[in-house]
């Protein structure tokens, strides 16, 4: 009846053991100290897919952030994009296909990052109900499961809210998730070694 009658919890979903112990063991072999998965697009057409996605060059703000390895939880064909980000930026964004193919791995892999940031779709949810800390960019009219204001939801304790002020403008939110993840990169110790 409340948002204080939502009980606070640190996931309500485990991933299996074994597939964590893999993608732990796969994102240890990666330099960075911090590993944050990403996704950029969510939805279709009826489910408003043009108000909540973005594009991948939206996100060179964070994707420059340094000491950080990047993993892609984009359920759609994302591989030219990455291409085109790798030619011609110099960022690379790693991408498991069988991490996305089978949703146990992705739970298993969301679970062993340190943070996933994602437009409006399920890989908020699923990061939600793991517990693990998610940032969702938020579109300026957003579905009702993200509220319409605020920086967190009840249901999700994990979950930071970052809000589009204006329609179409992903630019500040861009910025102000960049400064975000820089701040946490600086004081960020390698768990992963």
């Amino acid at each position: 009846r409340s948002v204080s009658s939502f009980p606070r919890h640190a996931g309500y979903l485990q991933a299996d053991a074994a597939c964590l112990r893999k993608w732990r063991e796969q994102l240890g072999s990666l330099p960075g100290r911090l590993k944050v998965g990403i996704s950029w697009r969510g939805g279709v057409k009826s489910t408003r897919t043009g108000l909540r996605s973005t594009d991948l060059r939206d996100w060179l703000p964070i994707l420059g952030v340094e000491d950080v390895d990047f993993i892609s939880l984009q359920y759609t064909e994302c591989h030219d994009e990455l291409s085109a980000l790798k030619q011609n930026h110099g960022l690379q964004v790693h991408h498991w296909q069988e991490a996305i193919d089978d949703y146990d791995e992705t739970a298993a892999l969301v679970s062993a990052l340190d943070l996933v940031i994602s437009v409006q779709t399920a890989v908020v949810h699923l990061s939600g109900a793991l517990g693990k800390p998610a940032w969702a960019m938020i579109s300026a009219v957003p579905e009702w499961r993200y509220m319409n204001h605020g920086e967190t939801l009840p249901w999700y304790p994990a979950v930071r809210l970052f809000r589009q002020q204006a329609p179409g403008n992903w630019h500040p939110v861009m910025e102000s998730v960049a400064r975000a993840l820089e701040r946490l990169a600086s004081t960020a110790t390698d768990v992963h070694e």
